[in-house]
């Protein structure tokens, strides 16, 4: 029990649509995060993405959770245009307790790039 991480996330890739171009060419992918506070207290969580040259999130980078509380977090990440490579670029999601920087879970996560 003292080695377990009170908090959970999973990264859900939104398949209906793969990395888009918007404004100023930057490529933009949507993700859901699923997040699990497994803690009996509540607990407000950073989130960062890193993984590719000016890779950012747009939007939420702050969730605050309750005890035992799970929630649906939709983000969205963009890079600069030619940054990454064409196709599947590796990204890692990394969630992190306010309250306790030790407290922290990272994911890995598929940004596409169009060819």
């Amino acid at each position: 029990l003292l080695t377990r991480t009170p908090v959970k996330m999973d990264v859900i890739r939104d398949r209906g649509s793969m990395g888009r171009e918007v404004e100023d060419g930057q490529i933009e992918n949507v993700y859901r995060l699923q997040i699990m506070n497994t803690d009996e207290g509540a607990h407000r969580y950073k989130l960062t993405v890193e993984g590719i040259d000016s890779v950012r999130l747009m939007g939420t980078t702050e969730v605050e959770l309750s005890a035992t509380e799970s929630r649906a977090v939709p983000v969205s990440v963009r890079t600069d245009a030619g940054k990454g490579e064409k196709g599947s670029n590796k990204i890692y999601f990394t969630l992190t307790a306010v309250d306790n920087p030790q407290v922290q879970v990272k994911e890995k996560a598929v940004f596409f790039v169009p060819r």
